[in-house]
């Protein structure tokens, strides 16, 4: 899980993983009022050492790069992005992920049902080269390379685009799709097995979450724990676990309504239950 899904004090977040016999961290904020894009050098070494003291180790630095609107222009993107690239380079020295994350670029309101990637393609075709240079210097340090699809916007918001995008990188085997499935649901494709079909080529993480739909049996309305989920996490999980596309799945906290007395860390402690419960002990 995210470290903050485990609490605000990064310290009691590393505590909590390892009470719950997890092994390894994904490091996003929650670290002494800063962030893995910001994270001070001395703050990154008081992170390791709190981790190593828990036995833990760090999977994945879930930043914030790239998360921004293309309309920017180039040089801007750039001047913004990998500046910020540079330090988590250095902080990864320190706390040695296997991974770093990229976020999917926005663009500027756009609703129509389109793959926003053919807008990428006609209007901002140098998008593809940052992330190429971003995905070299990242996999030059030692590191894999992750690209994740957030919400609001972003490039990433039909499957067909992002098999694209994937392919228009041209860097086979060292980037690979964290597919939050949620996310993907919020930009409006359900999650299915149909889906997790099309997505299983590119595939190298999963970002979990459960969600109820109201209604139209569709759209994501209520926040809820994986097993009371309204899509089909046991058939996709499982796969994903089968196909060996997945090493790892991290717990995220859940978007949409909710009730009364909602805790999202006990929220993710029953998810991580529910998880062992469903997957083979020798997978």
């Amino acid at each position: 899980m995210l470290n903050g899904t485990a609490g605000s004090d990064f310290e009691t977040a590393a505590r909590r993983h390892a009470e719950l016999g997890l092994k390894w961290l994904d490091i996003k904020d929650s670290l002494w009022g800063e962030n893995i894009n910001n994270l001070s050098l001395d703050n990154a070494r008081r992170a390791a050492d709190i981790a190593k003291a828990h036995g833990l180790k760090i999977f994945c630095f879930s930043t914030a790069l790239c998360e921004s609107e293309l309309n920017a222009g180039e040089e801007a993107f750039r001047g913004r992005h990998f500046k910020t690239l540079d330090h988590v380079l250095k902080l990864a020295d320190i706390l040695e992920p296997g991974y770093i994350r990229l976020i999917s670029a926005k663009l500027k309101p756009y609703d129509g049902p389109e793959s926003r990637m053919n807008i990428v393609e006609r209007d901002f075709p140098w998008t593809f080269g940052v992330y190429r240079e971003m995905v070299d210097r990242i996999v030059g340090s030692g590191r894999r390379a992750l690209v994740e699809n957030e919400v609001n916007g972003v490039i990433f918001n039909r499957p067909e685009g992002i098999l694209r995008f994937f392919e228009r990188l041209e860097r086979p085997g060292k980037v690979h799709y964290t597919w939050d499935a949620q996310n993907l649901w919020q930009e409006g494709v359900f999650p299915t097995m149909e889906v997790y079909q099309q997505l299983k080529p590119i595939i190298g993480c999963l970002h979990l979450k459960g969600g109820r739909t109201e209604g139209d049996g569709k759209t994501l309305v209520h926040a809820s724990t994986l097993e009371e989920a309204s899509w089909p996490v046991l058939d996709i999980v499982r796969s994903a676990v089968a196909d060996s596309v997945s090493p790892y799945l991290c717990i995220n906290p859940c978007h949409g309504k909710k009730p009364p007395g909602y805790n999202t860390w006990e929220i993710a402690k029953s998810d991580i239950a529910f998880l062992r419960k469903i997957i083979p002990s020798d997978s």
